[in-house]
């Protein structure tokens, strides 16, 4: 009976597949080493020379963007090439990517501490550090702050999220 039953259906077969409406087969679903894309933000993220602290923050920005962030929209989105694989170069990203890039970053980094470390340099140590930080802290609030990150990644140099920030900088290294 059950060989009567394969040979009928073997006969009927590409009778019957003609009258079922096919559908598309779903395009399978890109393959992302996870591992691998968070060692390769991590190592974007901290830079070319990086020290401990850069690579504890490159980690989590790592970790936090893959945790948001699906490997597709950050694909889409330039950070990934065609292969899957961080791109060579940042690119300037859309809003829809800059935003989670932004949040990444704040979580993994004081940007305070950051900006007051660069002016430090910049000053070659002619500047009081505690003045400087508490002055960014009272003019740069959260927000703010995410808003001209967000501009930056964007490439949006004209923003006024972004003039908030250098305002404020260039203020409080007047003090």
């Amino acid at each position: 009976m059950r060989l009567w039953l394969c040979c009928l259906l073997v006969l009927l077969g590409p009778a019957l597949s003609a009258c079922i409406e096919h559908e598309p087969a779903p395009a399978p679903a890109a393959s992302y080493d996870e591992a691998a894309l968070a060692e390769g933000l991590a190592a974007m993220y901290a830079g070319d020379h990086p020290d401990a602290e850069d690579r504890r923050e490159g980690a989590c920005f790592a970790e936090e963007l893959l945790g948001s962030t699906m490997p597709a929209a950050l694909q889409s989105g330039g950070l990934l090439d065609g292969d899957g694989r961080v791109a060579a170069e940042v690119p300037v990203l859309d809003a829809d990517l800059a935003e989670p890039v932004a949040d990444a970053q704040l979580a993994c980094t004081d940007f305070v501490a950051d900006a007051t470390a660069a002016q430090v340099s910049i000053t070659k140590g002619d500047l009081d550090r505690a003045a400087y930080a508490r002055c960014l802290r009272d003019a740069l609030p959260p927000d703010a702050i995410r808003a001209g990150v967000v501009a930056s990644l964007q490439g949006l140099w004209e923003d006024p999220a972004l003039s908030a920030i250098t305002d404020a900088q260039a203020g409080c290294a007047q003090q």
